[in-house]
Order: structure tokens, then sequence, then C-alpha cells
């Protein structure tokens, strides 16, 4: 959980970011996960790979304060619930 004392994403976050890059993916749709030292990365796209279609790009990074990191996330989030067909409440 992203806190003042850890001011950074946690073990809990990126857990439930994976399972909804899965299930955006299990609902048909093209998901790149990247997680690195410093950013996790998530590129998106309404259906099958297609390089006649337009991405969408999260970059949250890592080392920014834990408030831009948490807009960011949330953004992810939301949009990976869409893409899975699940209701979103971020």
């Amino acid at each position: 959980m992203i806190t003042e004392e850890n001011k950074f994403l946690g073990l809990e976050e990126i857990k439930n970011l994976i399972e909804k890059v899965y299930a955006a993916q299990q609902a048909g749709n093209f998901v790149n996960f990247i997680y690195g030292n410093s950013s996790v990365s998530v590129l998106t796209m309404l259906g099958e790979f297609d390089t006649e279609k337009e991405f969408v790009h999260f970059n949250i990074s890592l080392i920014v304060s834990y408030e831009k990191q948490k807009v960011d996330y949330d953004k992810c989030i939301a949009h990976l619930e869409i893409l899975a067909g699940e209701k979103h409440d971020n």
C-alpha cells in the first residue's frame, strides 16, 4: 500500500496491477506489462494486437512522489478494469 512511510507502490498494489493486467488479457486485449526498479509500464490495445490500432500507455514512475504514483496507478487500474469488462470504482 502507498503510505507516507514507504512512499512507493507496495506489494499489494503490484499484485493488484498484475491481476488487472491478466483480466484485461483474458478478455481478449493486448497488454504489455513491465516492472522495473524505477517504473512500472503498462501498454494496452483494445482487442488483438494490430499495428494500425492505437495504444494506451501508462508509465508509473517509482521515483516521484507517492501522490503522483497513486494518481498514475489509479488511472491505469481504471483503464484495465474497463478493458476487462469489470465495473471500476476508481
